[in-house]
């Protein structure tokens, strides 16, 4: 037998070792295979929703393509109704904010609108606030100007003497105390007062002083003699007199206004009978008097006279007559700005409120001008609590200036609002980051204007 293995059995090929293999002569012009080395497969990354890119952003990664912060890697997707579309998209609603540095980096029509809207604000907020400003102070300067101060009638006063002085009228010397007001009824214009009058005079043993006065523009309402006194030619009366008076308020200020308030001791007798000459020295004020809502400023006193516009067709009288009288000009002013606030912490309140809506707006895609109209509305009824104040016949003054103000306020803000939601709707989450520099910009703009048009208009008023 041969000394044949099994593995050499016919029928069974040989075992080929791997040195052998690589010995293997290769046909001509056949190149050897070099050995390729194995390498690791790299992982499949996760597409994001929309199949764009792969998922490579993590938590606090800037999205390159809208520059948004990635707040959550993947969350489900909803559509404008707020159902879940069964996508998967990063949230990026943490925006790495545009400032005002970036601002010239912005494109064109970014820049552009962003100064429009700012420009149109800041001047129709300007040339508002210079009208109104304008208006109140030539409202005041003009009733100011006809106030009265002693010396300021003196023609009147002049004519009167001329005529006592031809006629050989008594001289009575008058003077007066404020003793006490007691209201100032701005709604129904009048004051009520309560005075002490004296008068003094040598002859004329007919005359009674106390009985025969009135006041001008207004009525004797109690009259108490505290003193009838009589030493030969000698006559003196005092009385306490309780008068009101009517005094049509200049509410272009209100309700941070100065008035004056003038109360005319007018002698029922003649010029040619009775003159008036003013004991200014010794008339005087209650230093301990005090009315709510008010402080007395400053007290004058002084002479004057009135001449009639008609004769009364009185037999005897050929001209009209006039008449002597005293003058206790008093000049109040409010003492504090409570009820300022009273008349306006609604609106201010609602400014606030929309304050608030554009910052919202402008931080969150949220839509928040539909929380407008509730503020409007209540703007629009704050009126109604310095209305009830006031006389029923209004003029454009300090509360309508401040209330129209507030209403502009929130007009402005309900465009800031919309604008910005236009942004996103036009431009989507690719303009994110603009979207939310502009209602930054509203934001700011508005706020400076309602804080400063309501700091100006009662500053303004209270010190002009």
């Amino acid at each position: 037998m041969s000394d044949e293995t099994e593995d050499t059995k016919p029928g069974k090929a040989a075992p080929v070792s791997a040195d052998s293999k690589a010995d293997k002569p290769k046909a001509d012009g056949e190149k050897p295979k070099a050995d390729k080395p194995k390498a690791d497969k790299p992982k499949a990354e996760k597409a994001t929703a929309d199949g764009d890119r792969p998922h490579k952003l993590r938590v606090g990664d800037t999205d390159p393509e809208t520059g948004l912060v990635v707040e959550k890697e993947l969350v489900d997707e909803v559509d404008s109704q707020g159902h879940k579309t069964g996508r998967k998209v990063h949230s990026l609603s943490g925006v790495k904010r545009l400032t005002w540095r970036d601002f010239k980096t912005l494109d064109p029509w970014k820049r552009r609108i962003t100064r429009r809207w700012i420009a149109a604000f800041m001047a129709i907020g300007i040339i508002f606030l210079a009208v109104a400003c304008v208006n109140i102070y030539s409202a005041v300067d003009e009733e100011q100007s006809s106030w009265w101060h002693p010396g300021s009638r003196q023609e009147e006063v002049d004519v009167a003497r001329d005529i006592a002085d031809s006629n050989d009228a008594t001289h009575v010397m008058v003077g007066t105390y404020l003793e006490t007001i007691h209201s100032i009824d701005l709604k129904d214009s009048k004051f009520n007062v309560t005075l002490v009058a004296w008068f003094k005079w040598t002859g004329d043993e007919d005359l009674d002083m106390v009985h025969n006065i009135n006041v001008y523009k207004g009525s004797i309402d109690s009259t108490d003699v505290l003193e009838d006194y009589v030493d030969g030619n000698l006559h003196y009366q005092l009385a306490r007199i309780n008068v009101t008076v009517s005094k049509t308020f200049n509410t272009m200020r209100f309700p941070l206004a100065s008035n004056q308030m003038n109360v005319y001791i007018e002698s029922e007798y003649p010029a040619e009978q009775v003159i008036f000459d003013g004991d200014v020295d010794n008339s005087a004020m209650n230093s301990s008097m005090s009315i709510a809502g008010f402080k007395v400023t400053s007290v004058e006193w002084g002479e004057a006279a009135h001449q009639y516009v008609s004769n009364f067709s009185q037999p005897g009288l050929s001209e009209n007559p006039v008449e002597s009288e005293y003058v206790t000009s008093i000049i109040v002013k409010r003492d504090g700005i409570g009820l300022y606030l009273k008349c306006f912490l609604a609106m201010y309140g609602t400014s606030l409120w929309v304050l608030i809506m554009i910052y919202i707006c402008a931080n969150h895609h949220v839509d928040t001008v539909g929380m407008i109209p509730g503020a409007l509305f209540g703007t629009v009824s704050n009126i109604m609590v310095g209305a009830a104040l006031v006389p029923d016949a209004l003029s454009m003054g300090l509360l309508e200036y401040a209330n129209i103000w507030g209403i502009m306020t929130i007009l402005m803000g309900a465009m800031a609002i919309i604008q910005t939601n236009q942004i996103r709707s036009e431009h989507g989450r690719a303009d994110e980051r603009f979207a939310r520099f502009f209602g930054h910009a509203m934001f700011w703009t508005v706020t400076i204007l309602a804080v400063g048009g309501n700091i100006l208009l009662p500053l303004f008023s209270w010190f002009c």
